[in-house]
């Protein structure tokens, strides 16, 4: 009789660096985990980007983002032009084969805040943003909130962006995290728009809760705002640019006009300029708050007035006074 001892899914095992599970399952992203665990499954084969992110069924430039991050902490390393795990260096002492020790890294100092006057400084490197992620629990809260509010693992250059966010721009933890809610909640989650945000209220001293969520509430009643104007106009065929919002929260939330005054002041600019101008709207609209008109008759009432004091200027132009107050326009206007 044969016996065999049934392992089960213990029959085809690879190994795993311990230093992935004692320091990467806590720094490396979803993918990044997911990458390096087909890697060494199938160590010994020829690997590519593509082939790999088939497999997985991951983009291909977030395969190629995670391999740069495992060869940046010496997991893997390029074997010509194939990559592969990096092998511990091995010294011979006392007939004892052991791992030799590297000597230790120099790592850069972390970037100062720079003046806006000057080219913004290159954002750290994956080796730094490793460092600062054991050095700082902080560093790795805001990694992971970043994963779980895009809905997606956030990838090198992200994290390398909000770091910087962090220590060059000076914007706290908690402050970054509500201004990346903010851009989900807006369908936003482009760390390019988030990074121009971040460097606005860095420069406006945004930088306590308080102040990020006066800011936000400030920028929702923008686009809440322009938002309206666009359906009271017609006009909601494109996202609002910053300056429409400006405007549509100054007319709305500042100056408080009816949707009839506003879509008055729209008729006029399209009867006169043949085309929405925003800033022509904007010229109507802050006279007639300045002089206090807030219905539409006061507001024909003005233009009226203006309509005779141009037709008065006009024929002062052309008559001298006793001319002028004899002809039939003085009789007709009085």
């Amino acid at each position: 009789m044969d016996y065999k001892l049934e392992l089960g899914a213990w029959n085809s095992v690879f190994a795993v660096p311990c230093e992935i599970a004692d320091k990467h399952l806590k720094l490396a992203g979803a993918v990044q985990l997911k990458v390096i665990l087909w890697f060494l499954r199938h160590a010994g084969e020829n690997c590519s980007v593509e082939s790999i992110a088939e497999s997985l069924s991951l983009p291909a430039a977030d395969v190629k983002d995670s391999l740069t991050y495992w060869k940046e902490m010496g997991i893997l390393r390029i074997d010509g032009q194939t990559l592969a795990p990096v092998q511990p260096e091995t010294e011979i002492s006392d007939g004892t084969e052991y791992a030799a020790e590297k000597e230790p890294e120099i790592i850069p100092a972390a970037p100062v805040k720079a003046s806006r006057a000057v080219s913004r400084p290159e954002k750290p490197d994956i080796r730094y943003l490793t460092q600062r992620m054991n050095e700082d629990e902080g560093i790795v809260y805001l990694m992971q909130s970043a994963d779980e509010i895009f809905g997606r693992p956030t990838n090198n250059n992200d994290k390398a962006t909000l770091l910087m966010i962090h220590e060059t721009d000076g914007l706290p933890v908690e402050v970054i995290i509500m201004l990346l809610r903010y851009a989900a909640d807006i369908g936003k989650c482009n760390i390019r728009y988030i990074e121009k945000i971040a460097i606005n209220w860095a420069d406006n001293d945004i930088n306590t809760l308080e102040r990020a969520e006066k800011r936000i509430r400030e920028l929702t009643d923008g686009r809440n705002a322009a938002v309206r104007i666009q359906k009271l106009f017609g006009i909601d065929n494109h996202s609002p640019t910053e300056k429409e919002s400006g405007y549509a929260d100054k007319w709305i939330n500042q100056f408080r006009f009816s949707d009839e005054m506003l879509r008055k002041a729209y008729e006029i600019c399209v009867d006169s300029k043949s085309k929405y101008i925003p800033g022509y709207v904007d010229s109507i609209l802050t006279r007639w708050a300045k002089e206090g008109i807030t219905t539409p008759g006061q507001a024909d009432q003005e233009k009226n007035g203006k309509k005779k004091s141009s037709s008065k200027k006009s024929y002062n132009t052309t008559f001298d006074i006793s001319e002028y107050e004899s002809t039939s326009v003085i009789d007709e206007e009085d």
